[in-house]
């Protein structure tokens, strides 16, 4: 999958741009606050419907304009896709070549993206809900069908709380039964893609930073069970009707659910360390490198999937030494990249096709 073309209408600070795109490398050159960061943005936001950094719909729209648009042309050998993204402060409205999309899950599965960028540190060093959503967003990319599952889940939680704020004991048990069955899908779905991650994830590590250490991505749960990973959807499911059955006084005194995937989260550990808590930001880094590269793998290998790979501003991230090897290696791959960075000479690139973009005030020049 490649993206050949992108247009921008009143997107952040850009008000008309149309570019095209080399099929190996596109560096965004440029001082900060130029607009560089906005450019990933349109892209990653076509693909997947979300932002990869807080922003509200209005945050989308340049300043005194009442809506935005992104379209991107998006080429797979001789099959050719217009991408389109209307958006305006009461959301986002996709298209494909020109058809209205009225189901988001209808949008997903042709376009898949990875995007590395400075917040990533915070799967780490943040609080769980960002090891949750990398997760999720992850998966999502790995499998489009996980998006209505996790949003069902989502919305099986919000009214078993409900039930639980009114003391409704019917719809109690109605909508805890729901949040349930299908946090048992989620959850396996979760356990198994943590497999794929602790397949490849040590071996980039110790390639990346030419260690020899041990990297073990362990998914942590509410539920206790030693042997989680081994577990079927239907063995999973009567683990958290029973851990819910221990907790139910608690649940109906604090009047929100306490069991379910809602409430796990990720850990890494390096020769046994984890990172969140000992490691450094070198080696949170690494791991946090290691574990995008494992998700280009893992949709290669598995999916026949090629993502384009989105690297926001990771001269400021990353040493010489690791941005040799990510971009030798997202060139084995034959992926199409775009990066952002204030000096192309701080890029590691090679011999890497590149084409180069001048951004400077909300305007972009190809040079």
């Amino acid at each position: 999958m490649r993206l050949s073309h992108l247009s921008l209408l009143n997107f952040r600070n850009y008000e008309k741009e149309v570019l095209s795109f080399s099929s190996d490398t596109n560096i965004f050159v440029g001082n900060n606050a130029q607009g560089k960061t906005n450019a990933l943005e349109a892209i990653y936001l076509l693909a997947t419907l979300q932002t990869f950094r807080p922003a509200e719909n209005k945050d989308l729209i340049q300043w005194e304009r009442k809506e935005a648009a992104i379209e991107g042309i998006f080429q797979e050998e001789e099959t050719q896709q217009k991408y389109s993204l209307h958006i305006d402060p009461l959301g986002k409205k996709p298209r494909i070549n020109d058809k209205v999309i009225k189901k988001t899950s209808e949008y997903f599965g042709l376009v898949h993206v990875i995007c590395f960028c400075p917040l990533d540190l915070q799967i780490l060093q943040g609080a769980p809900m960002l090891r949750r959503r990398y997760l999720d967003r992850s998966l999502f990319n790995f499998d489009p069908s996980y998006a209505v599952l996790i949003g069902n889940y989502y919305r099986a939680l919000l009214q078993h709380n409900a039930a639980l704020r009114i003391e409704n004991e019917e719809m109690i048990e109605i909508w805890r039964e729901k949040q349930l069955s299908l946090g048992a899908k989620i959850l396996l779905k979760r356990l198994q893609f943590i497999v794929k991650l602790n397949t490849l994830t040590s071996y980039l590590y110790r390639e990346i930073s030419g260690s020899n250490e041990e990297v073990f991505v362990q998914y942590d749960s509410e539920i206790k069970h030693k042997n989680i990973i081994d577990l079927s959807e239907g063995d999973l499911l009567e683990v958290l009707k029973n851990r819910q059955k221990e907790v139910l006084g608690l649940e109906k005194r604090l009047k929100r659910s306490i069991v379910g995937p809602h409430r796990d989260q990720f850990s890494v550990f390096v020769s046994g360390k984890n990172l969140r808590v000992f490691g450094s930001q070198g080696e949170q880094r690494t791991a946090i490198l290691a574990l995008k590269l494992s998700e280009l793998v893992a949709m290669e290998k598995e999916k026949e999937i090629k993502p384009l790979f989105l690297l926001d501003d990771i001269a400021s991230e990353l040493d010489e030494k690791r941005k040799e090897y990510l971009f030798q290696a997202l060139k084995q791959k034959n992926t199409q990249v775009f990066v952002t960075t204030t000096d192309v000479k701080n890029l590691k690139t090679g011999d890497q096709e590149k084409t180069l973009f001048k951004v400077e005030n909300g305007k972009i020049q190809s040079q």
